[in-house]
């Protein structure tokens, strides 16, 4: 698993290192067709402070996140990951490929934005109305507060691999949740070390700003969807009928697996190569 969160990293960076101006022309896309849920984002982020320096800080902290999540399930954002699905599959794909997906993915992500924004919602509600209980019902509070946390921590695990899935695959909603589920539990350290990833790229644009409208959103896309294609490889058949017999087949038969063979030494002297 170690070695396979590894590739899935340095598939990421040359992926995103290629594509690095696409990366940019669409992030600036995304920028400016996603206005309202940026306000949105913005709007939850004030709350969650503001809960937060209130001293409800679990609260805070969720509806800071739902804010956040707010940018990563939209229909914009739909449109930009299907573009970068391309790239990590090593397909050709061109901004101009952006507008077209937008038409296509409009109606199905504006589903999944709103079942992840209600349920999250509900998650919070329901902290905040555990954690206000008194007396006898302090404790069982605690526990179910806790266990809301536990449910909400899944579901921002699920919303990773859920726009992938749909740019990937003609699913229903319901079968991407399914799908969605079904890898996190199965592959449940993977998925947490995607979404540190996917969370310190975010981090990073939100504090930053110009990193957010600029090229960060594309990143996550480029991550999430090379996430996923690495993981969904475990579950492929492998042809046992041949089996390199030299050196020089075992290599090419490695170089095929990994599909991304350059390293730091690319990076500084890519004339080596």
């Amino acid at each position: 698993m170690k070695r396979s969160v590894g590739q899935m990293a340095r598939k990421v960076f040359w992926n995103a290192y290629d594509h690095l101006g696409g990366c940019i022309l669409l992030n600036l896309f995304w920028s400016l067709l996603s206005l309202p849920w940026i306000a949105v984002a913005v709007l939850l982020l004030t709350v969650g402070w503001t809960q937060i320096t209130a001293g409800r800080v679990l609260l805070g902290f969720m509806i800071a996140l739902i804010g956040v999540q707010q940018l990563m399930v939209s229909p914009v954002s739909a449109a930009l990951w299907s573009v970068t699905a391309r790239w990590a599959h090593y397909q050709e794909a061109g901004a101009r490929e952006f507008f077209p997906a937008l038409r296509k993915l409009f109606g199905p992500s504006l589903g999944l934005w709103l079942f992840f924004s209600l349920a999250a919602l509900l998650l919070a509600l329901n902290v905040f109305f555990y954690e206000h209980l008194s007396g006898k019902l302090t404790f069982p509070g605690a526990v179910a507060a806790g266990l809301m946390v536990w449910v909400y921590l899944l579901l921002c695990l699920v919303q990773i691999y859920a726009l992938a899935f749909l740019v990937r695959e003609d699913l229903s909603i319901k079968e991407i949740l399914r799908r969605s589920i079904l890898v996190v539990l199965d592959n449940l350290w993977y998925s947490l070390c995607l979404a540190l990833l996917v969370g310190i790229v975010l981090l990073v644009g939100v504090i930053s700003i110009a990193g957010l409208l600029f090229v960060c959103v594309s990143l996550t896309g480029v991550i999430a969807n090379t996430g996923l294609r690495e993981v969904l490889s475990r579950y492929e058949p492998e042809n046992k009928d041949e089996k390199p017999k030299t050196w020089a087949e075992i290599r090419e038969a490695q170089n095929k697996m990994a599909e991304e063979t350059r390293g730091w030494r690319d990076l500084w002297r890519p004339w080596e190569r």
